[in-house]
């Protein structure tokens, strides 16, 4: 029995190299983050998720000035993803763009750059999108650097092994 592939048929031309190379970082990132202890909820028994603002805690609020300082990331800031929202009569529309106040926001809007490649309605190849794209990789990149240099913090250290894939 053959399985019929054609739904998924131009993704391979719609979705650029760096995407998926953002996309997997991404995926990477929240895998490390939980093997680390960096978890959303720390209740027993809920599925584990994520906890980018742990995470953001230990990297201390002096990288998102950093961030701010660095123009490639400026995009982010200045013009940062729409969020897609459901309205009345289970709709959806694009809605104003998460603030950034705090280093937690900060990896918020990086997710969101996430959730609208993959489950949003990009444009894709559009300028806007492709920026936005480079950007979040480079705060993961720098966030990945940052953390490596914590090596005083057992639970950063923890992160940076479990990203590596094992042999």
């Amino acid at each position: 029995m053959s399985t019929d592939k054609t739904y998924r048929a131009g993704l391979e031309v719609q979705f650029q190299a760096d995407w998926v190379s953002f996309f997997a970082t991404f995926a990477r990132f929240e895998h490390a983050l939980i093997k680390a202890g960096y978890l959303k909820h720390s209740k027993t028994g809920v599925t584990a998720e994520a906890g980018w603002a742990g995470f953001a805690a230990d990297l201390g609020a002096a990288f998102l000035e950093v961030c701010r300082a660095d123009t490639a990331l400026e995009k982010l800031f200045v013009n940062p993803p729409m969020l897609l929202k459901v309205d009345q009569g289970e709709e959806s529309s694009w809605k104003k763009a998460r603030a950034v106040n705090s280093l937690a926001d900060w990896f918020l809007v990086v997710k969101d750059v996430r959730n609208n490649l993959f489950q949003g309605d990009v444009h894709p190849h559009s300028e806007r999108e492709e920026r936005l794209i480079i950007a979040a990789q480079r705060v993961l990149d720098m966030a990945f650097a940052e953390a490596l240099k914590r090596g005083d913090n057992p639970k950063m250290v923890e992160f940076c092994e479990a990203f590596r894939f094992q042999r």
